[in-house]
């Protein structure tokens, strides 16, 4: 354990990965607050960032929490009668006081809108203006909305995507949750940029020994083999899991300061309708923060492999941007079908909020489906099993020249 730590301290010291972890550091925390202070209420427009769009976001807070909680037929219709009072009292509907994004009917405006009841147009009066039975009636359409979806779905995505609409819980939990959603709405690309950076960082944690031929003087040293691989095996994925972990915990601490943590309890239905996944928006965050962590982890494993092959840290670069960016663009262009797309899929850094709340699945040779996103999970780990015992023979088998 001595020999990982000293590994990790020498990546830890590098010039290069000093700079990298201020950038992946400073991009976390510009992003996390940008949304802080985004536009996300109704009314007249602002610019953002302000500190007027932030206060309304706290206002959309603040109005939410009288409505937190089930989303049943009684709260609806008292959200709607509410509602009717603000608009017979306001002077102007576009004042940012009447109605805000915390407004409880927005989800229904939503699902409603899908089944075509009304339109987005003045959606605040025709909303108000529905009478019970319709109101009341707000699960029966979105079932009926996403049994729709379900129908156009290819055929051996329809039994697993109703086996998850089975399981979604009703009455929905309910909170404003536009400031969290809008934050992992740009997560996934920030967990692509942070993991590039990371992984970068590991260019040097095997070629930088042979470039300085110093592998010439550790190779004949007791343990200068197979223990020192282990080890610099160790510390490459500590340095990156441990570097993922920290940097996205600052992300998720910014997210709560700015909008506190009730709203991540939830449902993730009511800030994407279409959702089948039964999952609270909080879960559906750390879902998605595991597949960036396992992304991570795997980018490491490549990195590694590149670098246990190389004599120098420019190409290690030049291959691994390859792998995570050129590979990664074919395969969100979608063009691959069958074995290749599932081999392609399993790149690191492709799951997405969309993958998760748009429930897309992915279809396996034989005919079976299921979640991408679970797909990449069980599947990302072979990188480790694979690459490292690899990168670990590679480097002992290094003649010495």
């Amino acid at each position: 354990m001595t020999l990982v730590w000293w590994e990790l301290k020498k990546i830890l010291k590098r010039r290069m990965t000093k700079v990298l972890l201020a950038l992946c550091l400073a991009l976390v925390v510009a992003e996390s607050l940008s949304m802080g202070f985004a536009n996300l209420g109704f009314g007249e427009q602002v610019e953002a960032p302000t500190w007027e769009s932030r206060a309304r976001s706290i206002q959309a807070t603040r109005d939410a929490g009288a409505w937190h909680g089930p989303l049943t037929a009684e709260t609806l219709l008292a959200a709607r009668n509410d509602c009717r009072e603000r608009l017979a009292k306001a002077e102007d509907l576009a004042d940012a006081g009447t109605f805000v994004q915390g407004d409880i009917l927005y989800l229904a405006a939503t699902v409603f809108t899908e089944e075509g009841i009304i339109t987005w147009q003045d959606w605040p009066a025709q909303v108000t203006a529905l009478d019970d039975g319709t109101l009341t009636g707000l699960y029966e359409a979105w079932d009926s909305a996403a049994e729709h979806r379900i129908q156009n779905s290819p055929a051996s995505w329809q039994e697993p995507l109703r086996a998850l609409k089975d399981r979604v819980r009703t009455p929905f939990t309910y909170d404003w949750v536009d400031g969290h959603y809008g934050e992992l709405g740009m997560v996934d690309n920030l967990m692509f940029l942070v993991g590039l950076m990371l992984c970068a960082a590991l260019a040097p944690v095997f070629c930088a020994e042979v470039r300085t031929r110093v592998y010439t003087i550790s190779h004949c040293t007791r343990g200068g083999r197979g223990r020192l691989a282990a080890a610099k095996v160790g510390a490459a994925l500590l340095f990156a899991g441990g570097g993922f972990t920290v940097l996205m915990g600052v992300f998720v601490v910014i997210q709560v300061a700015m909008f506190g943590a009730r709203g991540l309890s939830a449902s993730v239905q009511v800030a994407s309708p279409q959702c089948l996944l039964p999952l609270t928006l909080g879960q559906t965050e750390a879902l998605l923060l595991l597949c960036g962590l396992m992304s991570c982890l795997a980018g490491a494993a490549i990195a590694a492999a590149l670098s246990a092959r190389m004599e120098s840290e420019f190409p290690v670069l030049l291959c691994l941007f390859g792998v995570l960016v050129f590979l990664r663009g074919l395969a969100t262009i979608g063009l691959l079908r069958g074995v290749p797309n599932a081999v392609i899929q399993t790149l690191p850094f492709l799951t997405s909020l969309g993958e998760l709340t748009g429930t897309v699945m992915i279809t396996l040779p034989g005919g079976g489906a299921m979640l991408t996103a679970l797909y990449r999970l069980a599947v990302q780990p072979l990188y480790l099993v694979v690459l490292l015992p690899l990168v670990w023979r590679a480097y002992v088998r290094r003649q010495v020249r």
